[in-house]
């Protein structure tokens, strides 16, 4: 799935309106936010993504359309119709905000879950791998005494054993 290319077009519409950028002072930074965790989950998580991430991604793309769709729109509008429209950018600029803090919380949590469920799987692969160790360390110490034993009747042979020989 590519998820980056709309933070792309995201972000060249958002450079072709900085002018206006006090109509939407959080979106910008709230998709650079978005883009590292996207770019984080890209290159850094396994492949095939647990079927929540998935579903945050999609949503996250959604949401990041819709602030591309609002910036073209805002920006096609002519400039008295900003000013008449004001209030009503201001609404949909903080609606599209709010969508992609929903968007960051919900892929933040996904991801977190995600690692709990990893961090779970090494932990029981680790206390496996101390079973094992432990059990291997029992079967040492037998042989250890076994050896100790045959050496033991090597060195100190006993009496009838010494008295049959002689």
């Amino acid at each position: 799935m590519e998820i980056i290319a709309p933070f792309r077009t995201f972000y060249n519409l958002y450079d072709r309106m900085k002018s206006n950028d006090q109509q939407c002072p959080h979106i910008c930074q709230r998709m650079k936010a978005l883009e590292q965790l996207v770019l984080f989950i890209e290159h850094e998580m396994p492949q095939p993504l647990s079927d929540d991430v998935k579903e945050a991604l999609e949503k996250l793309s959604e949401n990041v359309k819709a602030a591309a769709t609002l910036i073209t729109k805002f920006m096609e509008t002519h400039k008295l119709n900003q000013m008449v429209k004001a209030s009503d950018y201001k609404q949909e600029f903080e609606s599209l905000n709010k969508s992609l803090t929903d968007a960051f919380v919900t892929l933040s949590v996904a991801l977190h879950v995600y690692q709990e469920k990893r961090l779970d799987e090494q932990e029981i692969k680790l206390a496996k791998q101390a079973k094992r160790l432990a059990e291997q360390e029992n079967k040492i110490a037998e042989q250890e005494d076994i050896l100790q034993r045959v050496e033991s009747e090597l060195y100190n042979p006993t009496r009838g054993y010494y008295c049959t020989l002689q």
